[in-house]
């Protein structure tokens, strides 16, 4: 099935009153974890990679090129027999997004490190003005989120900034975006606790704009909570913690059960029992076809499953 824009999947989204996930991966195994997963379940996806990570300076072997991630990705997608957006997450400078673009990734989600809103949205409206140019969406953040990791929020809970409204509606207005991320109350990398999330700056925020909401920090969000979510907007649910917690968990069973030999050629990338990677895949997918039955977007599609050998043998 051909590779779909953002914009596309998430107006089905809202027509449908349920929302698309995506599904942070970051290899090969993380990303057919998911791909499985939506062809299992029927359900339109978001794949897709963490664009700040590819070039962090915390990286010892330097800056990864974005052109291998999203050759691996975009073949995925183009195989694959539900409708896929192919995501660059968290894209931190315009340099990187144009590459993106130019690479042909569907979707773009920037990431303004400034505050200052006249900065975010002069950055934002030229990724948007290349990104529709070459038929690309863009998804973009206005508030700020915690992280769970902070200091600050393990001490004093939420320390990011909520979305204004008025703030949102001049962002979405003056930038184009296709989608837009919001902060009320939702915290990334949330492992052992819920967010508190603002439901009524939520709805005041989905009444006053046109575009689908994004919700980042899936993790800490209740379950029982995303018909509300989807009531006031929310097409769209980032998920990443969780998948990590969920493929290491499934790794270190995987080095549990091997009594003999912890030799990388069969532990590591094999296929075999005692395969690290392959236990990490498949406990992911699990994870990712739970959530996309709780997001609503399961048996959205209609698709003939091929057979467990055809489909790994990508």
């Amino acid at each position: 099935m051909a590779l779909c824009s953002l914009a596309d999947l998430l107006r089905d989204a809202r027509a449908g009153s349920y929302a698309v996930g995506y599904f942070e991966s970051w290899n090969l195994e993380s990303t057919r974890a998911v791909v499985d997963a939506a062809e299992e379940s029927g359900s339109p996806v978001v794949i897709g990679f963490n664009g700040g990570i590819l070039s962090d300076r915390k990286r010892v072997r330097g800056s990864a090129d974005p052109a291998i991630y999203v050759e691996l990705w975009r073949r995925f997608a183009q195989r694959a027999s539900v409708p896929i957006s192919l995501l660059v997450n968290e894209i931190p400078s315009v340099q990187m997004a144009l590459a993106a673009i130019e690479l042909g990734a569907s979707s773009l989600m920037m990431e303004s490190e400034s505050d200052d809103l006249d900065s975010a949205i002069s950055l934002v409206r030229t990724v948007v003005k290349a990104g529709h140019a070459a038929g690309a969406a863009v998804e973009a953040n206005v508030g700020h989120l915690p992280s769970a990791q902070d200091g600050d929020y393990q001490r004093t809970g939420f320390s990011g900034s909520l979305t204004r409204v008025d703030e949102a509606v001049r962002f979405v207005e003056e930038t184009g975006v296709d989608a837009l991320g919001v902060s009320v109350g939702n915290v990334e990398v949330l492992k052992e606790a819920t967010a508190r999330l603002d439901l009524t700056l939520l709805g005041k925020i989905h009444e006053a704009v046109s575009v689908p909401l994004v919700l980042h920090g899936g993790s800490g969000i209740p379950d029982g909570m995303v018909p509300e979510l989807v009531a006031r907007g929310v097409s769209k649910v980032n998920l990443g913690a969780a998948l990590n917690t969920a493929f290491l968990a499934g790794m270190m069973s995987a080095l549990d059960e091997d009594p003999v030999s912890l030799s990388p050629k069969y532990t590591i990338g094999s296929g075999w029992d005692i395969d690290c990677l392959a236990k990490g895949e498949l406990a992911m997918r699990e994870l990712v076809k739970r959530k996309m039955s709780i997001y609503g977007s399961a048996g959205r599609v209609r698709v003939s499953i091929r057979p467990e050998e055809n489909r790994h043998a990508r």
